[in-house]
């Protein structure tokens, strides 16, 4: 039983060490760093690297094997024997496409290499922003829940006391009911939060794994933004950069169209065996593609290769001017949920609790009604619930514009 005990204390330390609260540095840091989408991302990368090097070789040599001028009829069908002309014949041949295809061929490898990296970068920006509104959305979502159980608690002793000022007569049945009406909206009010904290555990969830179920940390990120410096760097966004990869794609896909009216050419080298009684044989032979009906065949693919060049300048422009009218509307909200914060902490919530405190001392004094004090309750409470909507609007928006247009500085 002794070493029993010692095993559950042994095992009781470990858990509560390896539990440290969660950061919201470490949570960005970990969702981006090893989450399914960011490796699955990683392994088409190294796919598309090791892809490079042989898209510009020369296909494989083939091995020819064969028979020629076999007699079908007469005495002499299918013997390979008595004729002069029959042969059997083995050799190897190989097919060399034009230099110009084998390049465009290689840059498109490359490009698209390009392209999977900056789908690596996508991925991890998604993962970055997916863990950070999780995180905060649950930070903010047990602080309203830690407010709501605070006000129960004190709707609750305000709901005693008026049952108690009832039954002695001293209270009226309306002050009663109107108190125990306020205690029920605010556990319908706990019972919605507390759903909300289990939707924003398991979207945690989604982009950490088991990491997820770590206890927070304390203290909410805080975000310095400088509206010039994101919009300098709105370029560097991933979905912006990765433009440029598909620029490079559509160029070399052009260039190989380009590269088709260059003829594609090939060789073989055969030896011929006859019958003993006939000498053998050897043969060299090169064939020289005639692209001669470019207008039909190559013009159109050139045509089509090059209509996808301009689709992607169009679609680059388009993303830009998307992300910058995306980039402004959420520095003006980052500045509006900030005025807001603090007109909220510096007017609203302390004029609210004042009038609340006010109230229980009017109600404690018989000067006031419970309904009277209800309401002011409510608004103090509203106000608290409003400074910390706004503490979750001004991080959501800190969040998205360092993580996408600047350096994580929480």
């Amino acid at each position: 039983m002794r070493k029993a005990w010692l095993l559950c204390c042994v095992v009781t330390v470990s858990t509560v060490a390896h539990a440290e609260p969660l950061s919201f540095s470490d949570a960005v840091a970990r969702a981006s760093a090893d989450g399914p989408t960011v490796t699955a991302r990683r392994a088409a990368l190294t796919a598309a690297e090791h892809s490079i090097r042989p898209a510009g070789q020369l296909p494989d040599p083939q091995l020819v094997l064969g028979l020629r001028d076999v007699p079908i009829d007469g005495p002499d069908a299918y013997r390979l024997d008595r004729d002069d002309f029959t042969m059997q014949m083995v050799g190897i041949a190989q097919d060399v496409p034009s230099g110009f295809e084998r390049r465009a061929r290689r840059s498109i490898a490359q490009a698209e290499a390009e392209r999977a990296g900056a789908d690596v970068e996508i991925a991890r920006l998604q993962a970055r922003l997916g863990a950070a509104n999780a995180w905060i959305d649950l930070y903010f979502s047990n602080k309203r829940i830690a407010v709501l159980d605070r006000m129960a608690e004190e709707q609750r002793t305000l709901a005693v006391a008026a049952r108690e000022r009832l039954a002695s007569g001293a209270g009226d049945v309306d002050s009663a009911v109107t108190a125990e009406i306020e205690l029920a909206r605010l556990a319908d009010r706990r019972v919605d939060l507390g759903a909300r904290v289990i939707a924003a555990r398991a979207e945690l969830r989604r982009w950490l794994g088991d990491d997820a179920d770590d206890p927070l940390a304390a203290d909410a990120p805080e975000f310095l933004i400088d509206a010039n410096h994101v919009r300098e760097h709105m370029r560097r966004h991933p979905e912006l950069a990765a433009f440029q990869a598909d620029e490079a794609i559509a160029e070399a896909n052009l260039r190989l169209a380009r590269a088709e009216r260059a003829p594609d050419w090939s060789w073989s080298l055969m030896y011929q065996r006859r019958a003993p009684q006939f000498s053998d044989l050897a043969s060299v032979e090169v064939r020289i593609g005639l692209p001669l009906f470019q207008g039909s065949r190559q013009g159109p693919l050139i045509d089509a290769r090059r209509a996808d060049a301009v689709r992607v300048d169009a679609e680059r422009d388009a993303a830009v001017r998307e992300h910058s009218a995306i980039l402004e509307r959420q520095l003006a909200e980052y500045e509006s949920a900030s005025a807001n914060l603090i007109r909220a902490r510096g007017t609203r919530l302390p004029l609210a609790q004042r009038r609340a405190v006010a109230a229980v001392g009017a109600f404690a004094g018989g000067a006031t009604s419970s309904d009277q004090l209800i309401l002011a309750r409510r608004e103090a409470l509203e106000a608290e619930l409003d400074v910390l909507d706004l503490q979750e609007r001004r991080a959501a928006l800190g969040a998205a514009l360092t993580l996408q247009y600047g350096e994580m500085q929480p």
